[in-house]
């Protein structure tokens, strides 16, 4: 039943897809983005896979975590329509009266986590809402995500392809073909619903001025707060930039920095104008966690001890002072880009992300050997994509002391990664120096 509720759900969203006006896009075929979306759905059964036969503790798996917890949530709808309706949008539901129900369910209060990364509660309600369509089939899940996934990947497509018409195939590659992406943009997971809720945000923002673009900014601003504040934190600096540069692009740099450092200054300060806890303080109890967490220290829901984490590294401490923060900077900065290296791969997942370093890594050389003349760059968009990866990649590293987790936490960012350098590439000056490479770069 499994398999054949999944596969009608399939061809349903393909059908979705070929008649979704969203979904039309000069050169590229609504046939090739059903392909993209089958490819997903594969990558997202693989995920499915791994998780199953290969890492066989259910109760370990951030795919079943959340999952299983949606079910007692779902069921409260039979048990008590009143309590399912005010867990399900957060009305009032913090009090003694739902104990019962958390207590079933091991991942809504985690004992690991600061609203600076996650909120576990988004993504067991939108496997709560998947379950009147899917029956409780896990595989059914897998499809939905990879739609919402699809149409947030197919929104940063569309916002940077009118600005890199010469650059179309290379786009398309980095923005739905990384194998990261692929692999954890496709299971039941945060990253999902991120990239759903981070598209459409950046892509509406540049059509920000009509009453549709602002409804769906702000409901996608408030998914992403609600599933990984910290990717919100990132990408709101870089909007307000964007915003600003786009009424014109004299002075981009000015406002570069005016709006980062306005930002910045506000952020370090808040604490004294507001009961807001200082972010360093925040970064620093969130590394203290991971670090317990890796090595040990905490126990899980079932009151189990975490097992030594497997690619455990060592990062400097984190004070929660600004000397200390960037003191730390250029090991974050690393460790997030860079790791695992060749030597540090265990598995068949840190293969792939280490594999997929070393290609970003030569991707970011070839632009820079073959950069543009500076006048030519679309800096705007170098630094609204870049100022996004370096927030991102920062917090990763200076909390972060597993690799595992890194390679998974920075997945959201690696398009935009990608695409920073895509701009600065001059392809005419590497084709000349290449000429093979027309077969392959050549729209």
């Amino acid at each position: 039943m499994e398999i054949l509720l999944t596969t009608t759900y399939v061809f349903l969203f393909i059908f979705i897809i070929n008649k979704m006006k969203f979904f039309e896009i000069e050169g590229l075929s609504k046939r090739t983005i059903s392909l993209i979306f089958i490819l997903k759905v594969f990558f997202g059964l693989l995920l499915w896979a791994v998780y199953t036969f290969y890492y066989t503790d259910r109760s370990t798996a951030d795919i079943y975590k959340y999952f299983d917890d949606s079910k007692v949530l779902f069921d409260a709808m039979r048990k008590n329509p009143t309590d399912f309706i005010r867990m399900l949008f957060g009305i009032g539901n913090n009090t003694t009266r739902f104990d019962h129900y958390y207590n079933e369910m091991h991942y809504w209060a985690r004992k690991i986590d600061s609203s600076i990364y996650n909120d576990s509660h988004t993504i067991i309600r939108f496997n709560c809402l998947v379950r009147f369509f899917s029956f409780g089939y896990y595989n059914v899940h897998t499809v939905f995500i990879c739609f919402f996934s699809l149409i947030g990947l197919t929104a940063i497509y569309k916002t940077f392809v009118t600005e890199m018409q010469d650059k179309k195939r290379e786009l398309f590659f980095v923005v739905f073909l990384l194998p990261s992406v692929l692999f954890w943009g496709s299971g039941v997971l945060k990253e999902g619903l991120i990239f759903f809720a981070l598209g459409l945000l950046i892509y509406y923002t540049n059509k920000l001025f009509n009453r549709k673009a602002l409804f769906i900014c702000l409901v996608s601003g408030l998914l992403l707060a609600l599933s990984k504040f910290y990717v919100w934190l990132a990408i709101c600096p870089s909007l307000l930039f964007i915003i600003w540069a786009n009424r014109n692009n004299s002075n981009v740099f000015l406002k570069f920095a005016i709006t980062f450092s306005a930002i910045s200054i506000i952020g370090l300060n808040i604490d004294n104008f507001t009961s807001i806890q200082n972010p360093l303080i925040t970064l620093s109890q969130k590394q203290l966690e991971f670090n317990q967490l890796a090595t040990g220290n905490l126990q899980d829901a079932y009151n189990k001890t975490i097992p030594i984490a497997g690619s455990i590294i060592n990062i400097a401490p984190l004070e929660p002072t600004l000397n200390s923060f960037v003191k730390n900077s250029p090991q974050a900065f690393v460790n997030t880009l860079l790791r695992p290296y060749l030597w540090e791969l265990r598995s068949p997942m840190m293969l792939m992300t280490g594999l997929e370093n070393i290609f970003i890594l030569l991707l970011i050389v070839i632009c820079i050997v073959f950069i543009k003349p500076l006048k030519e760059i679309k800096w705007k968009y170098v630094l609204f994509c870049f100022s996004f990866v370096m927030i991102q990649f920062l917090i990763i590293g200076e909390t972060t002391p597993v690799l595992g987790a890194i390679a998974r936490y920075k997945v959201p960012t690696l398009p935009f990664l990608m695409i920073t350098f895509l701009i600065l590439l001059d392809k005419n000056k590497l084709l000349k120096r290449f000429p093979f490479l027309n077969k392959v770069l050549i729209q």
